[in-house]
């Protein structure tokens, strides 16, 4: 019988700079494998979409290299994202935080890996919307589309060819789905 050793999600934020690419899911350190080419590179580039958009509209905070963000205390679990944007009305300018997030981003971007599956990345969803996240956007690198997942409502579908909008999210923010992917 293996006897395993659940950690809380204070004690997995001391241990996680040691540790390498990781979430904590229900107390116990599941590791992750690192990036691969597309998904670093599209990480990349929604990071600077976003981030730069942000900052010339002094709109709040843009985060990327797998952010954590706790979920929950009870069965703890902590996980991490591509890229998050969190509002300076939920994080203020002069507030700025230190550690893993403890207060949910309004968008959170993930980049789905060659070997992630979409269950695993339904879950992580679930997690983030049940922690108060309004927005995951899932862009998938082979398929050329962004899903959004909307908190409380369907999933859409946007693809290669088309523009993703911020929305209220981030209001005047329009770019080609392309340039989540291509280097041009």
């Amino acid at each position: 019988m293996t006897i395993k050793t659940l950690i809380s999600s204070a004690e997995f934020e001391k241990m996680a700079p040691s540790l390498g690419p990781c979430e904590l899911i229900d107390g116990e350190i599941v590791p992750m494998a690192p990036g691969g080419f597309e998904h670093s590179y599209s990480t990349g580039e929604i990071y600077l979409l976003i981030a730069s958009f942000v900052k010339r509209h002094k709109l709040g905070w843009a985060l990327t290299n797998e952010t954590g963000i706790n979920i929950r205390s009870e069965l703890p679990r902590t996980r991490g994202a591509d890229v998050a944007f969190i509002s300076y009305k939920r994080i203020p300018r002069n507030k700025r935080p230190t550690g893993f997030l403890n207060v949910a981003p309004e968008l959170i971007v993930e980049v789905i890996g060659e070997n992630a599956s979409w269950g695993g990345m339904e879950e992580k969803i679930a997690d983030y919307h049940q922690t108060g996240v309004d927005m995951v956007w899932v862009a998938d690198p082979h398929t050329r589309t962004v899903k959004l997942y909307p908190k409380g409502g369907m999933p859409t579908i946007v693809h290669d060819g088309s523009e993703i909008d911020g929305g209220e999210i981030l209001p005047g923010f329009k770019v080609p789905i392309a340039r989540f992917f291509d280097d041009e």
